[in-house]
C-alpha cells in the first residue's frame, strides 16, 4: 500500500495533474483497493482538520494581500527605498530588494510580490541601464521573501499541519528573512560593482520625506499586525482579519485606488485562491491519514534508527531531496505532502519542528526560482516580456546565495529560534 501511494502520487504529479486532484484521486484509489479505512472516516478527518481557528487566517491574509496588490502600493514602497539607497552605487537595485522584503511582509505571497513589484521596478531598472537578465533574476528572487518574512501564509499552513504555534513561526521567520534579504543585497552589490551597472545619486531629504508620507500608511500595516501578535494583543487569525480591514481602509480612503467595482474583483479572486489552497490542504490531510495507516512516517523513523543517522545527516538528506523535488513540484505540494511524512522523524531526532518549518520554507523559496517549473521565473518572464531562459540565467547567482542561507539556517538553529520564548 505504501509503495502504491508514493508511486501513484509521484506519477500523477509528474504528468501535471493538479495537486488537489492528484492527492484526492490517489487517496480514493488507495481506499478502494486496500480497504484501509472508510469514506465516512475520510470525510470526518477532513472536516475536523479544516475546522481550525488557525486556518481562518488564510482567507484574511489572502484578502489583505490582494487588496495591497490592487491598491498599487508597490510604487510607493519602491520610491521610498530608492530615495534611501540612492547614494549607493546600485541603489536602485538594492531598493528593489528592500521593496520586495517590505511588500512581502504585507502580502505574504511570493508570486504576488514578484508580480506587483516586477511591473513597476523592471522598467525603472531598464531606464537606469541594468540588463533585463539581471533585473528579472533579482525580482524573481526578491519575490520569494514574501513567504519567509512574516506574516506568511506558508507559516499558517505549516503551523496547522505540524500543530505548532503560528505565532512562534512568525517569530522564527524574522532573522532568516532578514538574513536572506541581506545576502540578496550582498550579491546585488557584488554584481553591480563587477559590471559597472548603476550610478550614485544625491540623497534628498525632501524627496525622502515626501516618499515616506506616501508609503507611510502601507508601512504601518506589518507594524500593526506583527506588533499586535508579538505583543500578545491578538492572535494570528485576528491579526489577519485586522490586516484585511486596515488594507481595505487605506486602499479606499487614503490611496483611493480601490472602488466598489475593484472590490468585487478582489473578493472573487481571494475566494478562488482560498478555495484552492484549502482544497489542497483537505486532500493533504487525507493523504496524511492514509500515509499514517500505511506506516510511512513510522517507516522513515525506523530507517533513521537503522542507519543511525545523526540530526545533521538527516537534515542534509532532507535538504538534498527537497532541492531535487523543488525542480518538479510547487511549494504548496512540498509543504502539504512532504511535511506530514517527515514530522515524526523530525521529532524523534529532537529537531525543533519550528526550526524544521523554517528550513522547509527556505526550500520552498528556492523551489520558486528553480527551473524547470519555478513559478516566479515564469511570472517575471510573463510580465516583463523577457525570455524565460534569460530570467533563469539572471537568477543563478541569487539561487547560489540562497543555498548558502539554507546551510546557515539548517545548521545554526539559533537563527530560527532566537526570538522564541
Amino acid at each position: 500500500m505504501a509503495v502504491f501511494l508514493i508511486v501513484a502520487l509521484f506519477v500523477l504529479l509528474v504528468l501535471g495533474v493538479p495537486v488537489a486532484f492528484a492527492l484526492g484521486t490517489v487517496g480514493l484509489a488507495t481506499i478502494l483497493l486496500f480497504d484501509v479505512t472508510s469514506l465516512t472516516q475520510l470525510a470526518q478527518s477532513q472536516f475536523s482538520g479544516l475546522d481550525s481557528f488557525v486556518l481562518l487566517a488564510i482567507p484574511f491574509f489572502i484578502l489583505a494581500g490582494n487588496i495591497m496588490v490592487e491598491a498599487r502600493m508597490a510604487p510607493q514602497l519602491f520610491d521610498l527605498m530608492r530615495c534611501v539607497t540612492r547614494p549607493i552605487r546600485g541603489g536602485d537595485a538594492v531598493g528593489a530588494t528592500l521593496s520586495a522584503a517590505l511588500f512581502g511582509a504585507m502580502t505574504g505571497s511570493s508570486v504576488a510580490s514578484a508580480a506587483a513589484l516586477g511591473r513597476i521596478v523592471i522598467p525603472e531598472l531598464d531606464r537606469a541601464g541594468y540588463p533585463r537578465r539581471f533585473s528579472g533574476g533579482l525580482l524573481a528572487a526578491g519575490g520569494t521573501l514574501g513567504i519567509m518574512i512574516p506574516p506568511s501564509i506558508v507559516f499558517v499552513i505549516y503551523g496547522a499541519i505540524a500543530q505548532v504555534s503560528v505565532t512562534d513561526m512568525f517569530k522564527a521567520g524574522i532573522l532568516p528573512g532578514t538574513l536572506v534579504t541581506l545576502l540578496l543585497i550582498g550579491v546585488t552589490l557584488v554584481l553591480v560593482h563587477r559590471n559597472g551597472w548603476g550610478e550614485r545619486g544625491a540623497f534628498s531629504p525632501t524627496s525622502a520625506l515626501r516618499a515616506l508620507g506616501r508609503a507611510g500608511p502601507a508601512l504601518l500595516m506589518p507594524t500593526i499586525v506583527l506588533g499586535g501578535i508579538y505583543g500578545g494583543i491578538f492572535t494570528p487569525t485576528e491579526a489577519a482579519a485586522i490586516s484585511a480591514l486596515y488594507g481595505l481602509f487605506i486602499a479606499a480612503f487614503v490611496y483611493r485606488t480601490v472602488g466598489l467595482a475593484a472590490l468585487a474583483v478582489i473578493f472573487a479572486r481571494s475566494a478562488r485562491m482560498t478555495a484552492s489552497i484549502l482544497f489542497i490542504v483537505a486532500q493533504a490531510l487525507f493523504i496524511g491519514l492514509l500515509a499514517t495507516l500505511a506506516g510511512i512516517p513510522a517507516g522513515i523513523v525506523e530507517a533513521v534508527g537503522a542507519f543511525d543517522l545523526e540530526p545533521w545527516m538527516f537534515l542534509l538528506i532532507v535538504n538534498l531531496a527537497l532541492l531535487v523535488l523543488g525542480c518538479f513540484l510547487d511549494g504548496v505540494t512540498i509543504l502539504t505532502v512532504v511535511a506530514p511524512l517527515l514530522l515524526s522523524a523530525v521529532r524523534e531526532l529532537g529537531i525543533d519542528p519550528v526550526h524544521f518549518g523554517i528550513i522547509l520554507t527556505l526550500n520552498i523559496e528556492i523551489a520558486a526560482i528553480t527551473p524547470p517549473i519555478g513559478m516566479n521565473l515564469f511570472v517575471i518572464s510573463g510580465i516583463s516580456g523577457t525570455r524565460p531562459e534569460e530570467v533563469i540565467r539572471g537568477v543563478v547567482p541569487f539561487v547560489g546565495i540562497m543555498l548558502l542561507a539554507l546551510v546557515l539556517v539548517t545548521y545554526l538553529p539559533w537563527i530560527s529560534l532566537a526570538f522564541l520564548d
